[in-house]
């Protein structure tokens, strides 16, 4: 059973299997908007699983704040839903000065 901690002091989510880190997202709260920075898996078994359920909960955290979602990590973007199905909008940065949550960088 995980169980994720919001670490506000330390700006990331924390997430835990019975004893032990097993992920980390961190993030920062800038005009309006959640920005996921920086996702790591720190237990390498099963490290996919650790990173799509610590993305899905960090996803459902922002919807709780009514923050939309960017991600300048291309490892946590590998975890977001898809646009249609995301709790939250969206956007991939992967150039400097994208930064509009109303629109996702879908490369069509």
């Amino acid at each position: 059973m995980y169980t994720m901690l919001d670490n506000r002091g330390a700006s990331k989510f924390d997430l835990y299997l019975p004893g032990k880190l097993v992920a980390s997202l961190h993030y920062t709260i800038e005009k309006d908007q959640v920005v996921f920075v920086y996702l790591e898996a720190i237990e390498p078994d099963s490290a996919d699983q650790h990173c799509a359920e610590l993305i899905s909960r960090a996803m459902k955290d922002a919807v709780n704040r009514r923050l939309p979602v960017v991600t300048t990590c291309p490892i946590a973007a590998r975890y977001l839903p898809s646009p249609h199905l995301s709790p939250a909008p969206v956007v991939v940065v992967e150039k400097p000065g994208a930064t509009d949550p109303r629109r996702s960088l879908d490369p069509k």
